[in-house]
């Protein structure tokens, strides 16, 4: 990263004021700081000229600017990384800087230290934040039926006979003369040896709905939330705890923005769910107000 520097009485002034890193008389300042203070009029300098320059040298560095002039505006100090912000206040935390018109990439979140928070600029110029955490959701909820025999009918499993023994479970649903299945449910109790039938299935979101099962999580459709599923932590009596939303390797920061700010409505967590080889990560992501 290129360092501006600035010597004399000023250096003193700028010190006490918790920008750049001191060098003997001078202290040395990033970019960003170096334009900030131009902007607040600390520093004698042209402010578009310095802006340009900047820009030439990385052509993210509106994006750069514009989330350290509002975390400094906001009583942040901020010491300065390539890729991002180490910011702190009252505590300190991570910024990634990142527009609205790039991705989620998952590889990039499984190696950065957690928690931290993505600094989106929108096209107007608007600042949103999310905090990033790795989550490890669990539950209470591990009753499976009795075995069942059920029938594939178009894009379920529909058990006529003895249909209320799913009643007292968390799996299907009763309808009095039949029960019904989803096809993720009946593939999951095939495989736990309560159903005979042959499921096909997506194997990816199959993945996350069994491990999600398996930690004793009670799993239903998140269609209403426009989200793969919503998941329960003891029993569907109380709300439910998640909306899981399943990707690949990365995700658009428009369908993020959308999937979190409807879990936030509904006072819900988003977890984003990956299947690695290893594993299966979920990505805890909450809107806050830095």
């Amino acid at each position: 990263m290129v360092i501006r520097k600035v010597c004399g009485s000023i250096a003193n002034k700028i010190t006490s004021k918790k920008f750049g890193e001191r060098n003997g008389e001078c202290i040395n300042l990033q970019g960003e700081e170096y334009l900030y203070l131009v902007e607040k009029g600390m520093i004698e300098d042209e402010f578009e000229k310095i802006f340009l320059e900047e820009s030439a040298k990385r052509d993210d560095f509106d994006i750069r600017y514009l989330v350290y002039r509002d975390l400094r505006n906001r009583g942040y100090i901020i010491k300065i990384h390539d890729h991002y912000f180490e910011a702190k206040k009252t505590y300190s935390m991570n910024f990634y800087p990142i527009s609205d018109m790039e991705h989620f990439f998952v590889e990039e979140a499984i190696k950065r230290e957690k928690p931290y928070v993505m600094a989106i600029v929108d096209v107007d110029g608007d600042i949103t934040y999310y905090l990033v955490d790795e989550e490890d959701p669990s539950g209470e909820s591990k009753i499976l039926p009795e075995k069942i025999h059920g029938t594939i009918v178009g894009r379920r499993v529909i058990i006529f006979d003895n249909p209320e023994n799913i009643q007292s479970t968390t799996f299907g649903k009763y309808e009095g003369t039949f029960s019904h299945l989803s096809l993720l449910e009946a593939k999951y109790l095939s495989d736990e040896g309560k159903m005979k039938n042959s499921i096909e299935v997506d194997k990816e979101k199959y993945s996350v709905y069994k491990d999600l099962r398996n930690r004793g999580l009670i799993v239903k459709s998140g269609f209403k939330y426009g989200t793969h599923f919503r998941a329960y932590e003891k029993s569907m009596e109380e709300h439910s705890r998640y909306l899981v939303h399943v990707i690949s390797g990365r995700e658009e920061m428009q369908r993020i923005s959308r999937a979190t700010r409807v879990a936030h409505g509904v006072r819900k967590d988003l977890l984003l769910a990956y299947k690695s080889p290893e594993k299966i990560f979920y990505f805890l992501i909450k809107w806050i107000r830095p």
